[in-house]
């Protein structure tokens, strides 16, 4: 299938899905499906012209399936998070080729970018106007997925020098842009330099409340880890900005529990209230500090709950804000295999005894097992774990996967004193 076809048929997919709700809670079958049908990059080269970051400066071209790939993943963050999708513009793509080789002639990322010497004066104006209005990023390789790559790392906006403002996320859910562009290019140090245009304001009658990250429903845990933080960006029109006094309380079913003060910048980790002017509102920034716990990272079966006390709406009247998170994996997760507890047992005629069994890893799919005992005359166990003893003799309790791993306990049931 041609890549622009296959591109609209995203569009239009992602389109429908966000038609549910401006706030759909998506299921782990949709996220599944929406990433799944993003266009895959090219296996080969992603450039229709080669950019050039030395004198004669050329900005090249991207593919059409390059950037296909670059905003399925944009648009697909935004379905996530309810917003109405993007689409690509061959102007914006322009200044960002120009951006790109601009910053690989410099070798290093700069919003405000200077002039070298050797460069023309209006190939320098469309590269700033990229640089200065577009999320930038450096990578130390290039590959296929490069593109890609750098819009998901726009998304999770790594590192500590964005923590308190987390403004390559809030420009790339900004639900006020219609349009973006991208830009690659390769210095010749070996480093490759990913722009995105990102101050596009062509849906200033955008419907929304509020941009949350990792957002309500179906989360991909492959986009979230410890060291990122959660966000949440309130529509000014929908909120009570001049009462804006929220706590945030964010917990996890296992019994995980953090508490912030986003305005007091105290908590459980590091929070902030940043107001400045990146994407459409002031933003809710919270990271929880894992030190001293057991958790490794965001993984799926994780349920996380998000409140925000503390918040006015536009009347002026008190609202909590409060939403559901369910990490789930972009890719099916299978058991590998089941742990039973006790592995031996003895039993009389008439004692019960309840199992428990455990599927790994704890992130997969369906953690359901099926039991079963090889001598029902001897033992019986039911469908959560509970064993019967009936008569005296050996069998076996087994707990089963779905997709057949399985463990034993190995029973033996005995003669009591009172039943010979």
């Amino acid at each position: 299938m041609p890549s622009f076809r296959k591109t609209a048929l995203v569009t239009a997919l992602l389109i429908l899905l966000a038609a549910k709700s401006a706030q759909a809670a998506h299921t782990r079958d949709e996220v599944r499906a929406a990433w799944a049908a993003i266009p895959a990059a090219p296996e080969d080269t992603l450039f229709a012209q080669v950019p050039a970051a030395e004198a004669p400066y050329a900005e090249g071209a991207l593919r059409e399936e390059a950037k296909a790939g670059a905003l399925g993943v944009l648009n697909f963050a935004r379905w996530l998070t309810g917003l109405e999708p993007v689409t690509d513009s061959g102007i914006y793509d322009y200044q960002c080729q120009h951006g790109a080789v601009l910053l690989a002639a410099l070798d290093y990322v700069d919003h405000d970018a200077p002039r070298p010497e050797d460069m023309d004066r209006n190939f320098y104006d469309s590269a700033h106007i990229a640089t200065s209005s577009g999320c930038i990023a450096r990578f130390n390789w290039t590959r296929p997925s490069i593109l890609r790559e750098g819009v998901e790392y726009f998304l999770r906006d790594d590192g500590d020098a964005n923590l308190s403002t987390l403004g390559h996320r809030r420009w790339a859910l900004d639900p006020l842009m219609a349009a973006t562009g991208f830009g690659l290019a390769g210095s010749e140090s070996g480093n490759s330099y990913v722009v995105m245009y990102a101050h596009d304001l062509g849906n200033p009658d955008a419907e929304w409340d509020r941009v949350c990250w990792p957002c309500e429903g179906a989360f991909p845990a492959e986009l979230m880890h410890d060291h990122l933080a959660w966000s949440v960006t309130l529509n000014p029109a929908a909120w009570d900005m001049s009462a804006l006094a929220p706590t945030v309380t964010l917990s996890e079913a296992s019994g995980l529990f953090f508490s912030f003060n986003p305005a007091e910048g105290t908590g459980d980790g590091f929070c902030a209230l940043n107001a400045e002017g990146y994407g459409a509102g002031p933003c809710l920034i919270f990271r929880p500090d894992f030190t001293g716990t057991d958790f490794t990272d965001y993984q799926q079966n994780q349920c996380w709950t998000v409140t925000v006390d503390g918040l006015r709406g536009a009347d002026g009247a008190p609202r909590l804000l409060s939403y559901r998170v369910d990490m789930v994996s972009l890719v099916p997760q299978d058991a590998v295999n089941v742990e039973i507890t006790p592995l031996e047992a003895s039993l009389a005629p008439g004692d019960t005894l309840a199992m428990s069994c455990a599927v790994v890893p704890a992130y997969a799919d369906d953690l359901s097992v099926t039991w079963r005992s090889t001598d029902p005359s001897v033992a019986t166990v039911d469908a959560a774990g509970t064993v019967t003893a009936l008569a005296p003799g050996d069998c076996e309790i087994i707990a089963s996967a779905p997709n057949g791993p399985e463990d034993a306990c190995r029973l033996a049931v005995a003669p009591s004193p009172d039943h010979p």
